[in-house]
């Protein structure tokens, strides 16, 4: 025998010999357990199990953190079982709480044979040469000191299990740490269909089912295991589950005042148990008296009802900031303002006794807004930034919350997300309440005209907030609905309807309403935009006049909103009601009035009514330049400038729209930076117009577009229309290029895009497709080009864009290639 069989058969008979001499863990592994095997063997390899053996020079531990229900114990329990012959003794002890902690070591002292004391079982484990294994489970409370459970000395492997991420600089061993928040998607359905005891093998019909029930229940393994038993037990079939989830949502709702069988409480019972540590720590909150724990519940209420995910610090911070910030903004301007006679026209007694009414008797009726304590910034109690993160960071500590670092933000399970908001013990009305909070917090968040200071600040705001507002908004529309039902199936007499709260609109919710608008208005839904401002139209309309600061404000808005749609003749005649308002209520030489009518002019410029256009900027530029306090070097002046630079260019002056834009851009830069979203715009319609001046101006125009469209989609999104219109831009310059492939590219991923945010019959979308047709003319691909101008030309595309006359010029323009 050589004496390398004779090692190897030495070993083998070594592994034959059982080391294991003692296995205590606090659960057995599912017999369907599933999932996260890359992390068991990572764990394997990190810890050093297969040298357990040897001699360690110092103890190695490793912390498993996460949301309570996404298998942290299962899995450290499937660690040790996995491992059993690697280690003497395994052990455990319970970590929630020091009195619990000392009950676990007592019972391994007895195992030990040593006095049953915490004492006298750490100083036996700290003494067993063997290799050992102890998990220290469920180490959650943010006031425990985890190391007071650690034995002393060099040897032995501890696995932590904890929702507490502070927890996790215990971790000695690689990266130290594990952050279990769900499975991947086919380990949950995975999960979901072994826990319901499907026959394999699945057909793709179940899987896709499965997928859906676990994406619902965000994919955390202890709800996909109660999902699979639901199926199981036939309380519904797998591919039902999604209504029997909402409808459980609905019996536990209800469960305040009944449960209707024993089947339904033993589903509600089963139900319960998954939210069951949820609960404990919301309950654990609600019992202390603390500024940190108090203001931790609140904000958990709020953000029940943001979307779950990415909720910005920044944005909460600013909800607390950003009143008082407008109020100093208000202020500075009114102190900077130099009286000018020009600006004002007497008013008449009855406008003298509107505004009175307006500025003493409204303030008085306005609600109290609904928002969290640790929100609040008022002049006896100053909002403290560090109180916000103390009460974050408990919610973090507790498991509530997760932390992202990159973006400073904040994120919460769905399941916890839906618990908190729907709790039994939540009433409809206090729901309503907190729905009001989250949707003052967004309101709040965000200005109407922001500060020039936070203009870059807001406007990446307003699109971050999306998600949150569309989701406030879905749960006020449900709550709405719920009091109506509430009502009517109470049978309360008329008189008695006030006792129970109801939705209204008045001026909070007004305004409120008013900013959600800009939100959609800046995230390019421009339907949902109007949809909001119409309300708040109507709403200030009929208490305020239209001939009154909120009036005109509001309707040359929803102006505005026509106007991006292309629906040019509703917003010009929008915007001389607008213009005729703001003449009367501020006089025709006031900046205001003089804004109204640079926006006209642009619309009018939009629909070519050219000559009406041009008289219109003119006359604006002419009045700001030599208005007392505003000047030709002024923000407005240059928008002035750039809107008739655009109706030169209309008009085929290109050098002198070359001149008038080439001003704007520089005035622009100078005054805003070179990073402010007008100068940018405008860096991008200079680029446009000077790279058609000639063949050497067309690679630098298309070196500095592309830096554009790279700032825009980045910054806003692919899909955005500034995004979209940059990447026409671009595509008209590699036509001229005669970069065709480039170009078509471009109009393969923009104008489906483009029909799809702005809408088939948008002048920026008939205008990408034209600009196609003209890629394929100029290759001689003319019955490509002619199909698609025929499409283009169909007058009903111009019905809301034309002049008076039935025509639009751009149409002209097309036809023209058309015959060509």
């Amino acid at each position: 025998m050589q004496f390398t069989d004779f090692l190897d058969s030495a070993n083998a008979v070594a592994s034959l010999v059982r080391l294991n001499k003692h296995f205590y863990m606090p659960q057995n592994v599912s017999s369907y357990y599933t999932g996260r095997q890359r992390q068991l063997e990572e764990l394997k390899s990190t810890l050093g199990v297969l040298k357990s053996r040897e001699r360690q020079h110092h103890q190695r531990r490793f912390v498993v953190h996460g949301l309570g229900g996404s298998g942290k114990t299962q899995f450290c329990c499937k660690f040790a079982q996995d491992n059993r012959e690697s280690f003497w003794g395994i052990f455990w002890i319970d970590g929630s709480s020091y009195e619990n902690a000392k009950h676990s070591y007592a019972e391994i002292g007895k195992v030990g044979g040593v006095e049953s004391n915490e004492n006298a079982a750490k100083n036996w484990l700290s003494s067993i040469q063997q290799p050992w294994l102890l998990l220290i489970d469920n180490a959650d409370d943010p006031d425990v000191d985890v190391t007071q459970f650690f034995p002393g000395g060099e040897g032995g492997v501890i696995l932590i299990t904890t929702r507490n991420p502070t927890n996790r600089r215990h971790g000695t061993e690689g990266s130290g740490f594990f952050h279990f928040e769900n499975l991947e998607v086919d380990e949950a359905s995975d999960l979901l269909l072994a826990a319901a005891v499907f026959p394999r093998p699945w057909e793709i019909a179940t899987r896709e089912y499965a997928r859906k029930a676990a994406q619902i229940l965000g994919y955390l393994p202890l709800a996909v295991i109660h999902a699979g038993k639901a199926v199981l037990e036939r309380l519904c079939s797998l591919s039902e589950y999604p209504d029997y989830y909402q409808r459980t949502w609905d019996r536990i709702r209800r469960s305040r005042s009944r449960i209707t069988s024993r089947g339904h409480e033993n589903a509600h019972k089963s139900d319960m148990s998954v939210y069951s540590s949820y609960e404990m720590i919301y309950l654990g909150l609600e019992s202390k008296d603390d500024f940190e724990s108090k203001d931790a519940l609140e904000l958990l209420k709020v953000f029940s009802f943001f979307h779950w995910e990415n909720i910005e610090f920044e944005f909460i911070k600013n909800a607390a900031l950003n009143p008082r910030r407008e109020q100093e903004d208000r202020r500075a301007k009114q102190r900077s303002e130099k009286p000018n006679k020009a600006h004002n026209i007497p008013k008449t007694w009855r406008k003298t006794f509107e505004a009175w009414a307006t500025s003493v008797i409204e303030p008085l009726t306005r609600p109290g807004l609904v928002l969290p304590a640790v929100l609040r910034d008022e002049d006896d109690q100053p909002f403290y930034e560090y109180r916000l993160r103390g009460a974050l960071s408990l919610l973090e500590r507790l498991g509530m919350l997760t932390s992202h670092a990159e973006n400073d933000s904040y994120w919460m399970h769905p399941l916890v997300h839906t618990w908190v908001r729907q709790r039994p013990e939540t009433s409809t009305a206090e729901q309503a309440l907190w729905c009001q909070a989250a949707a003052t917090v967004l309101a709040q968040s965000i200005f109407f005209k922001p500060p020039d200071a936070y203009t870059l600040q807001d406007d990446y705001l307003k699109r971050q907030i999306y998600p949150h507002v569309e989701n406030v908004r879905k749960f006020q529309a449900e709550l709405n609905t719920r009091f109506e039902e509430n009502l009517s199936t109470r049978g309360w007499p008329w008189s008695m309807t006030w006792l129970t709260p109801r939705a209204s609109f008045g001026r909070l919710q007004a305004t409120e309403t008013a900013k959600f608008s800009l939100v959609y208005l800046n995230c390019g839904y421009w339907a949902k935009a109007e949809e909001l401002q119409i309300q708040v139209k109507n709403f200030v309309f009929s208490r305020l006049g239209p001939e009154s600061e909120p009036g005109i404000a509001i309707a040359l808005l929803l102006s505005n909103v026509y106007a991006i749609q292309t629906r040019n003749n509703e917003a010009r005649e929008l915007q001389y009601q607008v213009l005729g308002y703001a003449k009367s209520f501020y006089g025709p030489k006031h900046p205001t009035t003089l804004h109204i009518m640079d926006t006209l002019g642009a619309t009018c410029n939009m629909g070519t009514r050219l000559r009406e256009a041009n008289q219109l900027h003119q006359e604006v530029i002419d009045t700001l330049s030599t208005l007392e306090g505003i000047g030709p070097n002024h923000e407005s002046t240059w928008t002035a400038v750039e809107n008739l630079a655009k109706v030169k260019l209309r008009y085929l002056d290109t050098e002198v729209a070359i001149d008038l834009q080439s001003q704007a851009y520089e005035g622009f830069l100078n005054l805003l930076g070179p990073k402010h979203p007008k100068t940018l715009v405008a860096q991008l319609d200079l680029a446009d117009i000077v790279g058609f001046r000639g063949e050497d101006h067309l690679e630098p125009s298309l070196r500095i577009i592309e830096e554009l469209v790279y700032h825009f989609t980045k910054k806003l999104g692919r899909e955005h229309p500034l995004t979209l219109r940059s990447k026409l831009t671009m595509a008209k310059i590699k036509i001229a290029l005669n970069m065709f492939e480039e170009a078509e590219e471009l109009f393969r991923e923009g104008l489906p895009a483009a029909e799809r945010n702005l809408g088939a019959n948008h002048l920026g979308t008939l205008t990408g497709h034209a600009w196609r047709g003209h890629s394929y003319w100029r290759q001689g691909r003319y019955s490509e080009a002619q199909s698609v101008f025929e499409d283009v030309m169909k007058k009903q595309n111009w019905e809301r864009t034309k002049r008076a006359d039935g025509e639009h010029s751009d149409r002209g323009e097309i036809y023209r290639y058309y015959v060509q």
